[in-house]
């Protein structure tokens, strides 16, 4: 059994295929693991999945595709479908499944197995930024302006980021409103609601009164920077920003930005930061009513007020909360041996994926466990892993309550969260590129834009604006999108 995992977890899982061979005498296959780039397994396997593992590592979001292409085999084991059921969350239990067939002799089937978890979350210089300061954008921005008065320079940026897709830059979009006793948090973002295509809105104040915020940060001196792109871990090496919002796989090149020529590391791992909203940033909007006639939104939202949000108003930037899982190659079960081989394969992913495994995982390979409840295991080992590893199972898991699982549906039903520039749309928003975003009217058109391009994959031809917004989407897509 060939088994693709990433290349940093290649050492690992070697050694637990060894451990399970010595638990198993009679086990009757040979196991090799072999480290590839599991963002591009998907891609592999629609170009020559015989030239694929027989077990895969891949991101949930490709399991649509593969599984309605037949590249990837449903997950019947009864011990290994029961050991998904109890052990994760809900979240990631729905994002591994797809219905096969139509209408009524469709069947829904689970084709993952999660057994690593992924969020983001901050990363921050910890010479030029406390622990306190990393909790609130506010304080890293005066961190920030701290930075250049020591240092006698202008312009060194609080927060930069690893990328302006959709995905990478998707705190602000996906932030949450904090309770008063921020216990809880809630947002007024719809995006693909219960697996509805449609059910998608984006154009409410609290989006407007986050994006004044943002083009208040982006053009503060010390603000937020989003024109690092690839460059970011030279842009934190040189001290032109403090801080970068990215993920676990993003560690080792943080850890290698902040590391002295003595050898000495200055990391800081966070929940990604807090803001509050100003006067500034409620200025101008004004109440309004989410459209009446929106037949994609639920009945109780048409016509519903939307008021004015309150300057003092703290948001917590929010995450995608996505799960790596494994994937039984297709091809790898047939013939007269598949069945046997395929009984042999669920053996070894029930074991793999497993609580302990994915323990041990944690602590000699740095993948943070996708099961529910992980977070008090990672509390538990504080002392037994380097402190920068700690902080970042605890910042990661910490996004939990703060994040959705990315927007893919199945394999009929895919997402148009990332298509025709869409990121883009918000992006230029922020820099106010060509007049985007140039007042709270052109900040509307922009997110109007947005859902559009959610809602039907293309964007909508400029007559179709409707200049009047909120506006419904479904209603202006007449003839051609271009």
């Amino acid at each position: 059994i060939v088994v693709w995992v990433g290349s940093e977890s290649v050492k690992f899982y070697r050694e637990e295929a060894s451990k399970f061979l010595k638990e198993h005498p009679d086990f009757g296959l040979k196991i090799s693991v072999v480290g590839a780039d599991t963002g591009g397994a998907a891609g592999q396997m629609v170009s020559d999945n015989t030239a694929c593992g027989d077990i895969i590592t891949i991101a949930h979001d490709n399991i649509g595709k593969l599984s309605q292409l037949s590249y990837i085999a449903p997950i019947i084991d009864e011990d290994v479908l029961k050991q998904i059921d109890e052990d994760n969350p809900e979240a990631f239990k729905r994002v591994i499944q797809n219905i096969l067939g139509d209408g009524s002799d469709g069947y829904t089937y689970t084709f993952g197995v999660p057994y690593i978890s992924q969020a983001l979350f901050l990363y921050y210089d910890t010479r030029y930024v406390t622990d306190e300061e990393a909790e609130t954008f506010e304080s890293l921005t005066a961190a920030a302006k701290r930075y250049d008065t020591e240092h006698g320079v202008t312009g060194t940026k609080c927060v930069t980021v690893t990328g302006t897709d959709g995905f990478n830059f998707s705190f602000p979009l996906l932030a949450r409103k904090l309770s008063s006793d921020e216990q809880t948090n809630s947002s007024s973002l719809r995006l693909y609601e219960d697996g509805n295509p449609k059910d998608c809105y984006a154009q409410d104040n609290e989006q407007v009164a986050i994006m004044k915020w943002l083009q208040r940060s982006y053009e503060n001196p010390n603000g937020i920077f989003i024109d690092s792109g690839s460059k970011w871990e030279s842009d934190i090496e040189n001290h032109k920003a403090l801080a970068v919002i990215g993920g676990a796989w993003h560690y080792n090149s943080f850890h290698d930005a902040v590391t002295d020529m003595q050898g000495n590391t200055y990391m800081g791992v966070k929940k990604i930061p807090t803001f509050t909203l100003t006067d500034s940033d409620v200025e101008g909007i004004t109440a309004v009513s989410y459209p009446s006639d929106d037949t994609d939104l639920p009945e109780e939202l048409r016509g519903a007020a939307d008021e004015v949000p309150v300057a003092g108003t703290k948001y917590r930037g929010g995450s995608f909360v996505d799960c790596k899982c494994f994937c039984i190659n297709m091809t790898s079960i047939m013939g007269s041996n598949g069945p046997q081989k395929y009984e042999q394969m669920c053996q070894l992913l029930k074991y793999f994926s497993s609580k302990e495994v994915q323990n041990d995982s944690f602590t000699k390979a740095l993948n943070v466990p996708a099961y529910e409840g992980s977070a008090e295991y990672i509390e538990s080992v504080k002392d037994q892993v380097e402190e920068t590893a700690y902080l970042m199972g605890k910042a990661q898991t910490g996004m939990g309550s703060y994040g959705i699982s990315q927007p893919f549906l199945n394999a009929t039903l895919d997402a148009n969260y990332y298509q025709d520039g869409a990121p883009d749309y918000y992006k230029n928003c922020i820099m106010k590129i060509d007049g985007a975003g140039s007042d709270v009217q052109s900040i509307r058109e922009v997110l109007w834009r947005m859902e559009y391009v959610w809602k039907w994959g293309a964007a909508a031809a400029k007559s179709r604006y409707p200049g009047t917004y909120p506006a419904e989407t479904h209603t202006k897509r007449h003839g051609s999108a271009a």
